[in-house]
């Protein structure tokens, strides 16, 4: 399995780079994607994308994976990736990066 490691390994739309630059959440979008790769052994790039909350306007940047995996463990892998997000990242940093599962 590979990780992401780098900008030199996954091309971000210039709109993702744009907003985590501007709230200086770049690095931690690196930290989302590395750890997204291993908790949910994902051997395709994720799709990343800058996204819109239609009932509060707030952006965010979503990290859109497609698990190899079943929906009961994805679910279960979702969980404890929730738990280290929330305690690896400063509390404003937590709702600005989101990941969500494309279970089939």
């Amino acid at each position: 399995m590979q990780g992401i490691t780098s900008a030199t390994e996954l091309s971000l739309p210039p709109d993702v780079c744009r907003f985590c630059k501007d709230h200086g959440i770049l690095d931690y979008l690196w930290l989302a994607l590395r750890r997204a790769a291993q908790k949910f052994e994902s051997t395709r790039d994720p799709r990343v994308t800058l996204e819109t909350d239609p009932e509060t306007d707030e952006e965010a940047v979503i990290i859109d994976l497609s698990p190899p995996m079943g929906c009961h463990d994805a679910v279960e892998r979702e969980l404890q990736f929730t738990r280290q997000w929330v305690q690896a990242v400063p509390p404003d940093v937590i709702g600005t990066i989101r990941v969500i599962l494309d279970i089939g």
